[in-house]
This record gives structure tokens, C-alpha cells and sequence, in this order.
């Protein structure tokens, strides 16, 4: 990632959902304009999202912390982390709230010949306004690596002495107005070493040194509750976790709550398929949907959009449990399923 790549994402407008066709509409279209339609049905479901008031809490949470660390005085500031399952949905969820805050703390900045936002912090000088900073760390990332990431993200230059790099990056920071920097894949943080003491003493530098121009550092990772960087005194006294949810069905509410997700992904999406009735997803599969996906919203959008596809290729326009089993998951997903398939007869002999 680096700051155009960036810079366009957070710009760049979403796929346009296609019209909705009808089955007579669908039947009268030639090979050519079908494969047209599929290719414009995919591209919009790629970007199938669902917001829950769980979700909408941590995003909250995360802008209301971004702005204490902003207003109080230089120094450490308080850190978020979001961990949850691997491929669940949380680099989703914050690139999303991070693309929000990008854009409206870009919005009044001036634009250079590129199109992307500046600043001038001198009579004459001209900088590149980067409010959001966007990495992912490699596996087995120590130090240099870190500090490597961020100044790559800048375009400048990553080779040095370790000291000389933190340097830069704090100086980078600065000359860029960055307010909050995200680290995405933070369990490759190389923490289980002789050196691991120094990895886990720069993540804290690093926010203490962004903490005096008042930005804020927020770390995404996946199964982090009780790793070195949560478990470190003096990062979890400014520590504010947040683990992504999973949704269960053990009762009566939160059976009530599941149904609530599938209606409202379904209401999004039963225009496209003209052939089902009200409450294919929320009514007559939500039992199967949630144990293909275990609760979870990331496997959940997959497994919708990729049934809704399948649905539409062969023509028959509504989601059928034959088109959920052709949907391949994460090798994680698909192990979960079949370890509580295997259970339930378990269960149920006792």
C-alpha cells in the first residue's frame, strides 16, 4: 500500500449496482448481453456489505477515541485494536471507517495537478496531505520492517540505520499531517524472539512520537486477545480492544438478530433475484446460512453473493440450498461447519 493507491481507493466511487432485470427480461437477453449483466452483478456484489448496530459501535468508538487523542496534550495516546477470526471482516470494517474519515479530512484541502490533496506547511512548500496511513505488515515483521512499511507508503526511501528510519517516519508523519495510522495483519509482529522486548518498545515509541503531533495508531490483527502486544503492561494500560462479532442463535433474540442481518441483505438484494419469494434468506435459510458461516458477517457477504450469482447463471433467480453448497468458503469457515456438523448428532444422542 501507498499513499496513491491509497488516495484512489478512498476516492474512487463503487461499483454501480446494474438494473434489476425480470425473468422474461432475463430470458430475452443474448449470450453477449448476459455475460455483460454477470460481469456488472459481480463487480456490485463484490462490494456487498452489511452494517450492524455492533459494528456501527466499534467504528463509533473508534472516531470518538481518534478525537480524544487529538484534542489532549503531546504524548502517548490512547491505541485501538480490532482482533477477531481470520477473513471475518475487519480490514473490511476499517478500511470503510478509515475511506470515511480519508475523505472528510481531505475534503477542503487543495488538489495538485494529480488530484490529490495538499498542503503548504511554509510560504512555498508544498506537501502531500495524508491524514490516513494505511499498512500491512509482512510476516515476521521486526522493526525495520515496520518503519519500512510506513515510509514505502510515503514513496521515501527505506534503507539506514534502524534509528535513522524512525526518525524519518516521525518526521514523515509530520510533514504529512497524519492522524491516525493503521497497521492491518498486526499478529505478524515478530514478538516470539530474544528481540522480541525491542518490537513490542517501538510499537509503544512509535505511539508515543505520533502521540506528540496528535495522532492516533490503530492495530488490526487476527486471534490478538491473548498475544505478547495485548498481554504488554504498558500497551494494554492504553489499550481500547474491540473484538469483531459473530453472531449466535442459541436463543430466542439472538435468533431474532440473525434474521434481522439476512433481512436487511436481502433487501438489498431480492430485486436481483426475480424468482424469490419474501423471506428466502431470513425465513427459509437462515438456519443453513449460519451454519455455513458460523455467525460471521465476512463469510456471510461471500456466501450470498456468490449463491446470488449462481442463481442467476443457471436462471432459476432465487437462492436454493444446492447454490449455497457450490459456494466455497475460507479453509477456515469450511472446518468450523463441519466440525458442528459433526457435533450435532453428538448433541443430540445425549
Amino acid at each position: 500500500m501507498d499513499a496513491r493507491i491509497w488516495h484512489n481507493y478512498c476516492t474512487a466511487p463503487p461499483p454501480p449496482e446494474p438494473p434489476p432485470l425480470s425473468v422474461k427480461q432475463w430470458n430475452q437477453l443474448s449470450d453477449g448481453e448476459r455475460a455483460r449483466h454477470i460481469e456488472q452483478l459481480a463487480s456490485w456484489l463484490g462490494h456487498l456489505y452489511v452494517q450492524t448496530p455492533e459494528l456501527t459501535g466499534i467504528t463509533d468508538a473508534m472516531t470518538a477515541m481518534v478525537g480524544t487523542n487529538t484534542q489532549s496534550p503531546p504524548g502517548a495516546k490512547d491505541i485501538g485494536l480490532l482482533t477477531g477470526k481470520n477473513t471475518v471482516g475487519k480490514s473490511t470494517l476499517m478500511k470503510k471507517w478509515a475511506k470515511r474519515n480519508y475523505r472528510d479530512w481531505t475534503r477542503s484541502a487543495e488538489l495538485d495537478r494529480r488530484g490529490r490533496p495538499v498542503w503548504y506547511p511554509t510560504l512555498g512548500t508544498e506537501a502531500d496531505l495524508n491524514p490516513v496511513v494505511w499498512i500491512n505488515l509482512p510476516p515476521g515483521a521486526m522493526i525495520k520492517e515496520v518503519d519500512a512499511e510506513i515510509l514505502e507508503f510515503f514513496g521515501l526511501p527505506a534503507e539506514g540505520v534502524r534509528r535513522k528510519l524512525t526518525n524519518s517516519v516521525v518526521r514523515a508523519a509530520e510533514q504529512h499531517r497524519v492522524r491516525v495510522l493503521v497497521v492491518d495483519d498486526t499478529q505478524f509482529l515478530k514478538t516470539n524472539w530474544k528481540g522480541g522486548r525491542d518490537v513490542l518498545d517501538h510499537v509503544k515509541h512509535i505511539n508515543t512520537e505520533l502521540g506528540e503531533i496528535g495522532a492516533s495508531v490503530i492495530l488490526i490483527g487476527a486471534d490478538l486477545e491473548n498475544s505478547d502486544l495485548v498481554t504488554d503492561p504498558q500497551i494494554a494500560g492504553r489499550l481500547k480492544m474491540f473484538r469483531f462479532p459473530r453472531y449466535t442463535i442459541d436463543d430466542l433474540d439472538e435468533q431474532r438478530v440473525w434474521q434481522q442481518i439476512l433481512r436487511d441483505i436481502e433487501n438489498t438484494l431480492l430485486a436481483h433475484l426475480p424468482a424469490a419469494e419474501p423471506g428466502v434468506l431470513f425465513l427459509k435459510l437462515a438456519g443453513e446460512l449460519w451454519h455455513r458461516t458460523q455467525g460471521f458477517l465476512g463469510d456471510l457477504t461471500k456466501l450470498i453473493s456468490g449463491a446470488t450469482l449462481a442463481a442467476t447463471l443457471d436462471g432459476s433467480h432465487t437462492i436454493e440450498l444446492r447454490h449455497l453448497n457450490a459456494v466455497a468458503l475460507s479453509k477456515r469457515a469450511e472446518l468450523e461447519h463441519n466440525a458442528q456438523a459433526q457435533s450435532a448428532p453428538q448433541r443430540r444422542a445425549r
